[in-house]
């Protein structure tokens, strides 16, 4: 099956709290659906970015696994997906 290496980053101004961070680095590095996760807090942009591989049959099958598991570890951390991502339509 192939395998993808894909990326996220949390819109400005997330957070820069350490603790969080731990907790949302704890939780990828859990997820069995992804490998090699690095995290990374940009304390200037109050961003979290992760970088994982995911294997699946399309990108598309693996844009979703990764959208799940980044969400997943957010709220493991202690942050809303729904806060993060506001209903942006016109």
């Amino acid at each position: 099956m192939p395998e993808f290496t894909l990326s996220i980053e949390t819109p400005e101004g997330t957070t820069t709290d350490e603790d969080v961070m731990a907790r949302f680095d704890e939780a990828m590095r859990a997820s069995e659906d992804v490998r090699g996760s690095t995290a990374i807090l940009d304390h200037g942009a109050g961003t979290i970015s992760s970088t994982f591989q995911v294997e699946a049959p399309t990108l598309e099958v693996a844009q979703m696994i990764a959208i799940r598991v980044f969400a997943d570890a957010l709220r493991s951390a202690g942050l809303s997906g729904d806060s993060l991502w506001p209903d942006r339509r016109p």
